[in-house]
């Protein structure tokens, strides 16, 4: 039987936000173009839409007014039935939909209201589940585990919604009375699944919201003294290369775990994670690069590495990211670090990588100057920042030794600016979007483009598949395939495994950041076959004769140098 949303004592944001409407000024849809929207098939109508948001990121806001709009205009009050009871309790077709719809108060800001639904589902999971003769499918598990990246979600968006000019302000009344409700009730899931021999499947979104709520974690961890030093190279897989960065010696791929960032690559238990953690170390492969957004990507690495032996050999790469006018002082950067380190659970940090999203506001230089003074940073780096404004912030005289920028067969912008830069001031360039979101696989090798918004369909996929496009289409990624397909045999590797190389090679590139699904899918043997050979002068010749045919110059010019494409 459905049942009533629970409702806020007074009014709730969501209640307020119902007031908010679009602006009374529209413009006339033309027949022709009505019948486009009438007719144009779903994935269609996502692909265009995304098109227009990236010609013109004004577009944004409005999207999510008109989305917010409609969300509110169409909110029921009460909730269907989420989950069948009985013994062996499964998900009701009501689920995916409920999911849905706080997923887009998420991506319209409103981190709160997507609490809100998301405590009626752990509301319902404990009535229903966690009871005595309830038995808890493997299925059920894998659904709760996307629930548990859900609220891993909601929590991110709620600290964003905290996040002022000048910190983070103080949660109000309503705010933390939602915050206090979620941590209640997934306390008392864990007390009864403990009490009933069953697995928790909430620990990544309980440690979020203790956090949030009460500024503690339910894992008992003590600061520890991981980055203290620089890590030892003492692993055993000797194939893979290292270079020195500033005072860390790293391996040239780091793995990365923006993938956290959400449920869409897909979700997997701590116990699951930990053991993808544990072999992709266990192969060499021991550098990770996260970011303060990337979910609970630094809680979970910190809590990984902690826990092992050979911690000290495992480097941290993390961000510091400023997205929103602040105010930058000595006290504003601390207070960033700390967070980082107590995210990370360690004393220092190996690389702390600067991402400033306005250069109209010239504070990025004060903020690298304060992020270099503290001695809990063991290394400075930037990311995204083009060649004009990394050149500034190394002429301000602080060493940075690295920016993090994409670069790919597909996107090669750093060859026509940023490489000079790099070669003249030491500057090695940390790599993402190499392998161009899987794209640059053995997999789509004569495939047909597909369809961006199938059920396989990552928003890597979706970021990449409009560079392709840009850069000379998908008929022309088929000739490159194919080219690298041949040089793959060759040397009895993957199309990745060039792809990946033909970047390694530049004398200015220090390591390549490949994505991790951490607990979901790995391929450690593959990416380490990246070292066991090296493109030749035939090689190479027959590479830029593909690059040759596209729009990479073209590419360089409207998208801007690197980063230009987040500004």
């Amino acid at each position: 039987m459905p049942t009533k949303i629970p409702q806020h004592e007074g009014p709730t944001p969501l209640e307020a936000a119902k007031e908010e409407k679009p602006s009374a000024k529209a413009t006339h849809v033309n027949m022709m173009t009505d019948t486009i929207i009438a007719n144009m098939p779903q994935e269609g109508l996502r692909q265009i839409l995304r098109g227009l948001l990236g010609v013109d990121p004004k577009v944004t806001p409005k999207l999510n007014e008109l989305a917010l709009f409609y969300l509110n205009n169409t909110r029921s009050s009460s909730c269907p039935d989420l989950f069948t009871g009985g013994q062996i309790p499964e998900t009701t077709s009501s689920l995916e939909g409920f999911q849905r719809r706080y997923r887009c108060l998420m991506g319209c800001g409103r981190g709160f209201e997507s609490m809100e639904l998301l405590i009626e589902v752990i509301r319902q999971v404990k009535a229903l589940i966690f009871v005595d003769g309830a038995k808890v499918s493997e299925e059920l598990m894998e659904s709760l585990a996307v629930v548990d990246a859900d609220i891993v979600q909601s929590v991110t968006a709620m600290q964003k919604n905290l996040t002022t000019n000048s910190g983070v302000r103080e949660m109000n009344f309503e705010e933390e009375k939602t915050a206090e409700r979620m941590r209640s009730h997934l306390l008392e899931c864990k007390e009864q699944a403990e009490r009933l021999g069953q697995e928790f499947a909430f620990d990544r979104g309980l440690s979020r919201i203790l956090k949030l709520a009460l500024g503690e974690s339910d894992t008992g961890r003590s600061m520890g003294n991981i980055a203290k030093a620089p890590p030892v190279a003492n692993i055993a897989n000797t194939q893979i290369e290292r270079f020195q960065l500033g005072k860390s010696l790293v391996p040239r791929m780091f793995m990365g775990l923006w993938q956290f960032s959400s449920p869409a690559w897909g979700t997997a238990s701590t116990t699951k994670i930990n053991k993808h953690f544990r072999k992709h170390v266990d192969a060499g492969l021991t550098a990770y690069d996260m970011a303060d957004h990337y979910g609970d990507a630094e809680v979970i690495f910190g809590s990984f590495r902690s826990s092992q032996p050979d911690a000290s050999n495992i480097a941290c790469a993390t961000k510091y990211c400023v997205f929103e006018p602040t105010t930058i002082n000595k006290e504003v950067v601390e207070a960033n670090i700390t967070e980082r380190l107590s995210n990370i659970n360690a004393d220092s940090v190996e690389l702390l990588q600067l991402h400033w999203q306005s250069y109209d506001d010239p504070q990025y230089v004060k903020m690298a100057q304060l992020v270099k003074e503290d001695p809990r940073v063991l290394n400075v780096g930037l990311c995204n920042y083009d060649t004009q404004h990394m050149n500034e912030v190394l002429e301000s005289g602080v060493k940075i030794v690295s920016n993090q920028v994409q670069f790919s067969l597909i996107d090669s912008r750093p060859v026509f600016k940023m490489a000079e830069s790099c070669i003249k001031h030491n500057v090695k360039l940390l790599t993402y979007g190499s392998l161009c979101g899987g794209f640059l696989a053995d997999k789509w090798l004569g495939v047909a483009a597909p369809n961006m918004f199938a059920a396989d369909m990552t928003p890597s996929h979706r970021k990449y598949f409009e560079m392709i496009t840009v850069w000379g289409g998908w008929t022309l990624v088929q000739t490159l395939l194919t080219a690298l397909s041949l040089i793959s045999k060759k040397y009895n590797v993957s199309i990745s495994n060039v792809a990946t190389r033909w970047v390694l090679d530049h004398e200015y590139v220090g390591a390549v950041i490949i994505g991790g699904r951490m607990g979901i899918s790995e391929h450690v043997d593959e990416n380490v076959e990246v070292f066991s050979f090296k493109l030749d002068e035939e090689d190479k010749k027959t590479i830029q004769e593909v690059l040759d045919q596209s729009r990479a110059k073209d590419v360089f010019e409207a998208m801007g140098d690197c980063g230009g494409e987040y500004r």
